[in-house]
């Protein structure tokens, strides 16, 4: 059984691992042009609409090459007396945005090789969900900030390099990523051919069924949403292999993530808790998470209510 395991996992990896090679220096590349400028058409609009200062607008351009950058330059702000607390948490939850649309970079090259299309539609359904708290947010702000009079200048954007400076540019970035995407994505890999074969996955969705009656998913999705919990590359691997094998469709694959993401929103606060806390201090810092956290759940449950009344 071993062997076998150690076979599947290496056909699996040399199927996959290609397009997630060249998906990294495509997405690294981009960044190296300078395509995220392209979104500042974004920031008058909404700078003024949400009532903010035009330095936050300038922290949420920052936001699409750096959340740490941008969340720090709002402290910065915030420690100065420029902004107050409210401005700081309403510009603070905008730039997760930004996160989201960069993330895409590594989601992607992953995703697309292992779901296809559903990977794609999944991705889609993140952003979405990214999209509409900031449309929340954004009217929070309107509503609740005083209105500002801003001489909004333009950006004052980079050239971007040459295209053969910037290709050599994102081989160098690139090679740090893929490094680190690979050294998660081998043994995990592995792991997860070996446990698929052993039955642990189904175990471990098993202690999951005493509350799969409550769960909109198959209960062939329970390892799935048990996986999650330790690793969403796992989750996704094991996700492709019941595609490939036929126990789970490609809608039942999105609904399983979706509800998966929802089910486990509690285990990325070891994710977030560092980042916020360590810029903005325990009291902003957790105040910025409850608030981002509640609205990114409260849309994706709506999100994954709509699908499930459509399918």
């Amino acid at each position: 059984m071993l062997p076998a395991s150690l076979i599947h996992s290496a056909e699996y990896l040399l199927k996959t691992g290609p397009s997630i090679i060249l998906g990294v220096v495509l997405a690294e590349l981009l960044v190296s042009l300078g395509w995220f400028y392209k979104f500042d058409f974004l920031v008058r609009p909404i700078t003024n609409y949400a009532h903010l200062r035009k330095e936050c607008g300038v922290g949420f351009l920052t936001a699409f090459a750096s959340t740490s950058s941008a969340n720090a330059s709002l402290k910065s702000m915030y420690d100065g007396g420029i902004i107050k607390e409210d401005e700081l948490i309403i510009a603070s939850v905008l730039n997760s945005f930004p996160a989201i649309v960069m993330h895409w970079r590594t989601l992607l090259p992953i995703l697309v090789p292992l779901l296809g299309t559903t990977g794609i539609i999944y991705v889609g359904l993140i952003t979405l969900v990214g999209l509409v708290k900031t449309l929340i947010v954004l009217i929070a702000g309107h509503f609740l900030l005083e209105e500002k009079e801003v001489r909004f200048e333009d950006f004052e954007k980079k050239e971007p390099p040459a295209l053969k400076t910037a290709f050599k540019e994102s081989l160098g970035t690139s090679k740090k990523t893929i490094i680190r995407i690979f050294k998660v994505m081998i043994p995990v890999t592995v792991l997860v051919f070996v446990l698929t074969d052993l039955g642990v996955f189904d175990s471990l969705g098993s202690y999951l069924e005493p509350i799969s009656e409550y769960l909109p998913v198959p209960v062939e999705g329970l390892p799935v949403i048990a996986a999650l919990f330790a690793s969403h590359l796992a989750a996704y691997t094991l996700a492709s292999n019941l595609m490939e094998q036929g126990i789970l469709s490609g809608i039942e694959v999105i609904i399983v993530l979706l509800v998966g993401n929802i089910v486990t929103s509690l285990g990325t606060l070891r994710i977030y808790i560092p980042h916020y806390v360590g810029i903005f201090g325990p009291k902003i810092g957790m105040k910025t998470i409850l608030i981002s956290q509640t609205l990114r759940i409260f849309v994706m449950v709506g999100i994954t209510g709509v699908i499930l009344m459509v399918f």
